[in-house]
């Protein structure tokens, strides 16, 4: 277990979560590029759908916050499983406090 860093990662791990890391910017720039012509259409349109933006932008920002993730669990040497305590530690207030 993650217990005094004794889960550190291995370099299969550290892999895996480099390729993730690349997977996630891939999709962020994806993500960034449809917000942007969204933007641009609606704008065209001399209408916005504030949802429709708002939603598209939590997208990227959750993205964002996954990518710092997996970054500083690379940059640290943590486990997967140390990862994924740390990903349910950030979710459990905000999602606590949404209800």
């Amino acid at each position: 277990m993650g217990i005094f860093g004794s889960g550190k990662s291995g370099r299969r791990e550290r892999r895996a979560m480099r390729k993730h890391l690349e997977e996630l910017d891939d999709l962020r720039r994806k993500n960034l590029g449809e917000l942007g012509r969204m933007t641009v259409e609606m704008a065209g349109n001399g209408s916005f759908d504030r949802r429709l933006l708002s939603d598209k932008a939590g997208e990227v920002t959750s993205i964002d916050r996954e990518a710092d993730l997996v970054a500083r669990g690379i940059e640290e040497g943590l486990s997967l499983e140390e990862l994924e305590e740390m990903a349910r530690q950030e979710d459990g207030p905000s999602s606590a406090s949404g209800k």
